[in-house]
């Protein structure tokens, strides 16, 4: 058996082909099974795979190495075996190796989430960079409006992406000047990621300043105002005059009592031949109340801390070949959990199905081959009591004659709960 080059590159997506010639040495016709074996095998066609030859003939295979433009086969030399299986002396066979170059690509994809935000001070946005390609790309991020309006901080403004994986920033547009009063601003701006290799990538989003002071706060004072002048008014014309004239009327009756009273009091002590002067003491006492206890007042309860949680749960390629495989991350926190957003990752274009379980209840479910990158943000969180666990489950269906392990994963983000 002879190879028709010794050097062979392959750019992914596209096909090389390897010319291979094998010969019958034997005394009796023979029956050839030609196949590759190796690293290259799930990407790789024999064309004939079977021949059938006399003694000392000999015929051409062709080897087409097809690798997908994936994040997998990784760019560099891909060693492999070329396999010629003798019916009839099998101890005969042969087995030739070599080595295919996979040329390197690159495929960055970047997405801005929210494409709007809103605020008096800053805009909250994520900054999420795919590299699809199949070798690692040093990036950096830089934001650019053109009114000169923005400042842009960035958790990491430089950054290495590795095949197949998506980087996550977290970006803040914050405006040059503020405004007490007046209508919303609109400030759009564009997040330019540069990376090493390759054309720049750009994505687009727009900041919505209002101002310090929001309108309604304005409608709710000049309320106030207006009630507290109403307020007033009705003291000044009703109100104070009838309790002034309740005190009068009360405090009118309230001194013909006590006149009745030492008038009354006078004749008993006349009839009684004299007794206790004015000044005399009597039989009862001045009564000084108490003061009252001040109600203690209950302790507010403390807040409760919060942690910020995100991980990545990975098939890996180890799904098995049939039904679903169930995969969890350990370090998921043994606390409640709220999960806020889910990031399914398919950058090798996987076939088949993903499902997001929670136990034994299955909350999503996602057909792989519609989406590279799908981003999944709940207003009303996924609640997960303490002791249950996130798990993902795979599918794979990746069609023949490939049939590679499937290799989606998922970012989960979210924050404890007490």
């Amino acid at each position: 058996m002879a190879w028709g080059t010794s050097e062979l590159t392959v750019v992914p997506g596209e096909e090389a082909v390897l010319t291979a010639t094998v010969r019958n040495t034997g005394q009796v016709i023979d029956q050839v099974t030609c196949a590759v074996v190796g690293a290259a095998a799930p990407w790789t066609v024999v064309e004939p795979a079977v021949l059938n030859l006399y003694p000392g003939d000999s015929a051409e295979v062709r080897v087409h190495f097809r690798p997908p433009r994936a994040a997998e086969p990784a760019a560099g030399p891909v060693p492999f075996g070329f396999k010629a299986l003798s019916l009839e002396d099998p101890e005969g066979s042969v087995v030739e190796e070599g080595v295919v170059d996979v040329a390197p690509f690159s495929d960055l994809r970047v997405t801005l989430v929210p494409q709007i935000s809103r605020g008096a001070r800053k805009g909250k946005h994520r900054v999420d960079i795919a590299n699809l390609g199949n070798v690692a790309v040093g990036t950096e991020i830089e934001g650019v409006d053109q009114d000169d309006a923005l400042t842009f901080t960035v958790s990491r403004s430089a950054s290495v992406v590795g095949p197949g994986l998506v980087h996550r920033v977290r970006l803040a547009a914050v405006p040059r000047e503020k405004f007490w009063t007046g209508a919303q601003r609109q400030r759009p701006f564009d997040i330019v990621v540069m990376p090493d290799r390759g054309e720049a990538v750009t994505s687009s989003a727009t900041f919505e300043q209002d101002p310090v002071v929001p309108r309604w706060a304005l409608g709710v004072a000049v309320a106030v105002i207006a009630l507290a002048v109403v307020g007033a008014g009705l003291w000044l014309a009703v109100l104070k005059p009838a309790v002034q004239s309740a005190a009068t009327e009360a405090a009118k009756v309230e001194s013909s009592k006590a006149a009745e009273k030492v008038k009354n009091d006078t004749a008993a002590q006349l009839a009684a031949g004299g007794g206790a002067g004015p000044g005399g003491g009597g039989p009862g006492g001045d009564v000084t109340p108490s003061p009252s206890k001040k109600p203690t007042p209950d302790p507010s309860a403390a807040k409760a801390l919060t942690k910020a949680v995100d991980y990545r749960i990975s098939a890996a390629g180890q799904v098995r070949a049939s039904g679903f495989s169930e995969f969890f991350d350990a370090k998921q926190p043994q606390k409640p959990l709220d999960v806020s957003d889910i990031v399914l990752q398919n950058p090798v274009g996987d076939v088949g199905l993903l499902e997001i379980r929670r136990g034994d209840e299955t909350l999503l479910t996602w057909s792989l081959e519609t989406h590279r990158i799908q981003d999944q943000h709940f207003s009303v969180p996924l609640h997960f009591n303490k002791g249950q666990r996130l798990t993902i489950a795979v599918r794979c269906q990746n069609p023949a004659p490939a049939k590679k392990k499937c290799s989606a994963a998922v970012t989960v983000s979210g924050r404890t709960t007490p």
